[in-house]
């Protein structure tokens, strides 16, 4: 397979995964509406992905993947078969550990689940978490040694399958009303996975004969610090989530669900401009362009803007149709519906402090500069929780606190690779500080303007569709890389 193909391809799939996930948390909705039962499914689905990406996520792919990277098939699986080993015994023992500490945890994760919801919740993760943290955690070293082969496509392919197998688990427990099922289908889902994972690697070859059977201590150590900079992020969401339920039964749902489809757009299209711009920018680097290299950093940074202010404005005008389409159906009812919306317009409001702290990271990171990244997340992650600790338990406390992580480590990310680069990129920063606002206010307005009925959605999703493609041709026509995408795609469909 080309590059080109195996790039679409992963591509393709990615976008499958993530619409994928959407869909599993409308089934959930459509079958627990805002209830404590909804955030009991919500909390045991996620916990595995979660736990994972906190103790394990960033650490494969940033050690393996370098040492593996135009290595001998053989030198790759014996790399793969270490650490493989080592997620094995630890995430067995990290699946006991959450079935024997299934109560505090959840009492962490979803305070505001009480009686009947937290008892079905706990179990249902305790039970979930002893095959699919183990499975899942080697899953990823498989999808690390693909990912060094440029065979990325197959990561995504085993999180398509994943979804594939969970919604239907879920499915079949609301069919037969047995939450049980729920387990189930995690582990189930877990299993399909890693088996899709162990059959393509299969044929990396045999471990030779006498290697090490544990990854070195410098891989460990390197690890530790890759970790320590990606889990933040995480306990960004993990702990947004926390303050979200202590709200009231059904608040862990709302934020879900507002996050999971107000910012699938920018992740997606973050996925693509990085692949773009992260090839640029190495290329001036090893070039010795350094002149070269900031402004390619520069125009990475404006387009994201750019993007978010397009994608935001016109997310905000889609929401209520979105809503509907996606959530509104079974037990999720109108004033449910409203709630998404309102929640979902102040996730869109952060786009570009989210776009921002994308950049910056994958910036630094180019640099090695994984520190800078630690205490960026880190300032953010204190941040978060001391807003949210002072904030009455309303609605947008957990909004509130989780745009305040993005605000915070946004600033000190741009101040660290500014100290590193010599530059400000003031004409960015003006950008950032108009288009927040910006979006606040448009999302104020749109307020006052409420879509209940067929009729103001349509309108508000048709002017939605006229921005879009308003911001798509100025992007493509006007800024920098939208102009080089626009040139590879006209190769790629023309004859010209």
């Amino acid at each position: 397979m080309s590059l080109a193909r195996a790039f679409s391809l992963s591509l393709l799939l990615l976008a499958a995964s993530r619409v994928l996930g959407v869909l599993r948390d409308a089934v959930v909705a459509s079958h627990f509406g805002l209830s404590g039962h909804a955030d009991a499914a919500l909390v045991a689905l996620s916990y595995p992905d979660f736990t994972i990406s906190l103790l394990w996520g960033a650490a494969v792919p940033a050690v393996m993947v370098p040492r593996m990277a135009g290595r001998p098939p053989e030198e790759i699986a014996a790399e793969a078969a270490r650490w493989s080993r080592l997620a094995l015994v630890a995430f067995v023992l990290a699946g006991l550990a959450s079935w024997l500490l299934r109560q505090p945890l959840l009492h962490a994760l979803a305070p505001g689940l009480q009686g009947a919801d937290a008892l079905l919740a706990a179990r249902t993760l305790g039970l979930g978490a002893l095959v699919a943290l183990p499975a899942g955690a080697v899953t990823m070293v498989g999808a690390a040694a693909l990912q060094s082969q440029g065979r990325l496509q197959w990561q995504y392919a085993g999180n398509v399958v994943f979804n594939l197998v969970l919604i239907a688990g879920l499915l079949l427990a609301a069919r037969l009303q047995a939450f049980g099922w729920v387990a189930a289908g995690i582990a189930a889902a877990s299993l399909a996975r890693l088996g899709l994972m162990r059959g393509v690697t299969a044929g990396l070859g045999r471990t030779p004969v006498g290697a090490a059977r544990w990854p070195d201590r410098a891989g460990l150590l390197a690890a530790l610090l890759a970790l320590a900079a990606s889990g933040l992020t995480v306990l960004y969401t993990l702990a947004a989530r926390s303050f979200a339920s202590s709200t009231g039964a059904g608040q862990l749902g709302v934020f879900q669900y507002a996050q999971r489809v107000g910012e699938l757009p920018l992740h997606t299209v973050f996925a693509v401009a990085a692949a773009l711009a992260l090839a640029r920018l190495s290329a001036a680097e090893a070039a010795g362009d350094r002149a070269g290299a900031l402004e390619r950093g520069r125009q990475w940074m404006r387009s994201m803007l750019r993007v978010a202010l397009v994608l935001g404005a016109c997310g905000m005008l889609a929401a209520p149709l979105a809503v509907r389409l996606v959530f509104g159906w079974g037990r999720m009812d109108p004033a449910g519906q409203a709630e998404l919306v309102r929640a979902m317009r102040w996730i869109l409001a952060l786009m570009p402090l989210q776009a921002a702290q994308l950049v910056l990271a994958a910036r630094l990171n180019s640099h090695r500069r994984i520190a800078d990244q630690v205490l960026g997340y880190g300032c953010g992650l204190l941040a978060l929780f001391a807003l949210g600790a002072l904030l009455p338990a309303l609605w947008w406390r957990a909004l509130a606190a989780y745009g305040a992580a993005y605000l915070v480590a946004a600033a000190v990310l741009w101040l660290r690779l500014a100290r590193r680069n010599g530059d400000a990129e003031a004409a960015n920063l003006r950008l950032l500080v108009l288009a927040t606002p910006a979006l606040a206010v448009l999302g104020l307005l749109l307020a006052a303007w409420p879509a209940r009925t067929w009729g103001p959605m349509l309108l508000q999703a048709l002017l939605a569709a006229v921005a879009l493609a308003g911001g798509a041709w100025f992007l493509l026509r006007h800024d920098a890389m939208g102009e080089i995408l626009g040139r590879a795609l006209a190769r790629r469909y023309t004859r010209s």
